[in-house]
């Protein structure tokens, strides 16, 4: 069995933070901006829940429950608390030009597109993770394996700033929304 966790973008969902801290009641749950001067954000996401593979909350996201299906499951060994801290410290990002985004990384939505488009992340962008797994047309599928897990490459800060530059193809693939080009092909 694999240690991991689910990360929710609770700007999905109406009330997650409630509703997950109800139905997830066993499992550690942790917004990612509390403690940030966006504390006022901390409930609508992203929001981190220990989910060791056959858990209850991993096991019903496998299942495609509708509050989970765009829910991100981290393969990980990195223990809660640490994978806190490495997550929070990469939410802020900035392009190559210098203008700072905010990544979504509990949205599954934005990886699977840059799944799609084979971007590349920066070596040590996704430290202590070993695998990343998302939903995609009914199925949980891996969308991302970590070569170098233990590979981190940004230096402590206080977890706002943005100091991961990403390129471009792999910004535009995050950015894209397949769906709504699919419909406009049709």
């Amino acid at each position: 069995m694999s240690k991991g966790a689910l990360l929710v973008d609770g700007a999905l969902q109406r009330d997650a933070l409630v509703w997950l801290s109800h139905t997830y009641s066993e499992h550690s749950l942790s917004p990612l901006l509390s403690g940030t001067p966006y504390e006022a954000l901390a409930d609508v996401g992203p929001i981190l829940l220990e989910a060791d593979e056959g858990s209850r909350l991993h096991t019903d996201w496998l299942r495609g429950s509708t509050m989970l299906e765009s829910a991100v499951w981290l393969k990980t060994e990195v223990g809660q608390g640490r994978l806190y801290e490495l997550l929070r410290r990469r939410l802020k990002i900035q392009s190559p030009d210098g203008r700072e985004y905010w990544l979504r990384l509990a949205d599954a939505r934005p990886l699977v597109n840059a799944w799609h488009a084979d971007a590349v992340w920066p070596d040590g962008f996704w430290h202590g993770i070993h695998e990343i797994w998302a939903r995609y047309k009914g199925n949980a599928c891996r969308i991302w394996k970590n070569p170098l897990p233990m590979n981190d490459c940004r230096d402590l800060d206080d977890g706002t700033a943005a100091t991961f530059t990403l390129d471009w193809p792999l910004l535009e693939a995050l950015a894209c929304n397949h769906e709504a080009a699919q419909e406009a092909a049709l």
